[in-house]
């Protein structure tokens, strides 16, 4: 399933992992982002957190006020993650975003709503930016830019995903794994008993089974 997960981020450049609280979404998320680089390069990858607040002026590019009482033109933390990956186009570069439902997407996003598809990457569909100066160049995003998101699937900030957005990743679903042998195998080592084991798991299963229900 990680293998299937990476191939997707590959060919669609952009996935949103979801799933209930606790299943490791942010965990996984940085593994998956280290199997896209290759290796473990802290370097190549940018993480950030979505909230009702965050906008287009941190994420893009935006007026911010200065010591002396003037405003001044920043670029926001994607502006700068992208600058950084066209300097180093043969390498593979992930921008994680956590808790991505709980910002306003279209706000946040922009004008890049367009140009974070996969076939849209390159300077061939750039585009001027809200804040961008005449003579400035447009901007793009390169080839070697991939965006991983994660989202609660327990939140009800889910209506705010909006069909655009939706369109433009693959949605990948992470389920508890209390079964699998890496589980059981994992209280084994933090010294649990198996009767104790088999009776977190069947007590774990049942309880999931009443909330599905």
């Amino acid at each position: 399933k990680f293998l299937d997960i990476v191939e997707s981020i590959n060919y669609k450049k952009n996935i949103i992992l979801q799933g209930p609280p606790g299943v490791g979404k942010s965990f996984i998320a940085k593994r998956i982002a280290y199997s896209v680089i290759g290796f473990k390069d802290d370097t190549k990858i940018e993480m950030v957190q979505f909230h009702q607040s965050y906008s287009y002026e941190d994420f893009i590019q935006g007026y911010r006020p200065t010591d002396d009482g003037r405003f001044e033109l920043k670029n926001g933390l994607f502006y700068e993650f992208c600058q950084r990956a066209k300097r180093d186009l043969t390498s593979n570069y992930v921008f994680i975003i956590d808790e991505i439902n709980r910002g306003n997407l279209s706000k946040i996003f922009g004008e890049l709503m367009l140009l974070i598809e996969a076939d849209k990457r390159g300077p061939n569909t750039s585009v001027s930016l809200a804040y961008g100066k005449p003579n400035e160049p447009k901007f793009y995003i390169p080839k070697n830019v991939h965006l991983l998101g994660t989202m609660n699937t327990a939140d009800r900030s889910l209506a705010m995903v909006d069909y655009a957005l939706r369109r433009r990743f693959t949605f990948l679903n992470l389920q508890p794994e209390f079964k699998s042998v890496e589980f059981r195998q994992h209280l084994l080592d933090k010294g649990v008993t198996k009767p104790i084991i088999e009776k977190i798991i069947q007590r774990l299963v049942v309880l999931n089974d009443a909330i599905i229900n």
